[in-house]
Formats: C-alpha cells, sequence, structure tokens
C-alpha cells in the first residue's frame, strides 16, 4: 500500500504511540537481527531504535512479503509426457530404457507396484486425491537411479511434469 506523506507521518505517530509496549515484544521477534557480543543490552537497544527508524510502508510491505512467502510466483512450464512415455511406451516396447531409468524390469516394476497397491500410505482422507500409485513409484525409482545434480527433487519434478513438493 502507498501512502502519501502526510498520511505516513500520521500513520507512523499513530503507530508510535499506539504500540510502545510492543517495543519488547519486538526486540524479542527481531533478535537475531542483533549479534552477539559481551554488551548485548547495547544491541538489543539499537535493535530496536533501527526498527523504529523503519518507515511504515517498508514495514507494511515486509509483512505482506512474510504471509505470501513469495515476492514474484512464477509459472514453470513442465509437461508429463516424459513420466507418461516411460510407463507407456518404455515398459511396453522398450524395456531396456525402462530399466535404464527405474533399474527395475517391467515385470519386476509391475510387481512392486502390485504389493504396494494396497499399502495406506499411497491413500488419504483430503479432497485432493493423490497420484495413481504407479506413476508414484516411477518417480520415486527414476529419482533412486539417479545421482549426483539428476537426482535434485527441481530436476525430478521437471522431468516428472510434477510440483516440486510431489516430489
Amino acid at each position: 500500500m502507498i501512502y502519501t506523506a502526510a498520511e505516513e507521518e500520521a500513520r507512523v505517530t499513530h503507530s508510535s504511540s499506539e504500540s510502545s509496549s510492543s517495543h519488547s515484544d519486538l526486540s524479542e521477534d527481531f533478535s537475531d537481527w542483533t549479534t552477539s557480543s559481551s554488551d548485548s543490552s547495547d544491541s538489543s537497544s539499537s535493535s530496536i531504535e533501527d526498527l523504529e527508524l523503519l518507515p511504515a510502508c517498508i514495514i507494511a510491505a515486509l509483512e505482506e512479503l512474510y504471509h505470501q512467502r513469495y515476492l514474484d510466483r512464477r509459472s514453470i512450464p513442465k509437461t508429463p509426457d516424459n513420466l507418461n512415455m516411460l510407463l507407456n511406451e518404455y515398459k511396453d516396447r522398450f524395456p531396456d530404457i525402462f530399466r535404464s531409468y527405474t533399474g527395475l524390469t517391467p515385470a519386476c516394476f509391475d510387481t512392486l507396484v502390485s504389493v504396494l497397491q494396497d499399502h495406506p500410505i499411497f491413500y488419504n482422507n483430503s479432497t485432493f486425491e493423490q497420484m495413481p500409485v504407479v506413476q508414484q513409484v516411477a518417480i520415486a525409482l527414476y529419482q533412486f537411479r539417479h545421482y549426483g545434480n539428476a537426482a535434485s527433487t527441481i530436476k525430478v519434478a521437471l522431468w516428472a511434469g510434477v510440483s516440486y513438493g510431489t516430489v
């Protein structure tokens, strides 16, 4: 929110007269801003003074950023084509390529999925359904099969066409 100079001055004056007792709370919340030294009372009081000098618009912007967690959301293009190709094409027609991705033969993979299929870890009571077990197992095996930078959460997620949190 952008304020005029007069609004900003009134806002700062009002907030400082209203929240004089909250300075101790602020100093506790922002105690990690101060460096640890033998004279901790000076650094704590200077931290409070630093907070008082911040314009209210900066504090409001920091609060908004804290609540959003992101400065600028971005849409990352991804596609599930790689995962689908692995499970539909490579598994059926090119078992050697399938094995290079998962470390298992297609028959062993199917057996593993059938054993894991009914495990409660793959089900939830949420309104959002989990991915099919076959896809979850394929993504996990793909990550297990790779190492170094190729096994990073970002690389695996982009390869499978899923979000980073899914991996």
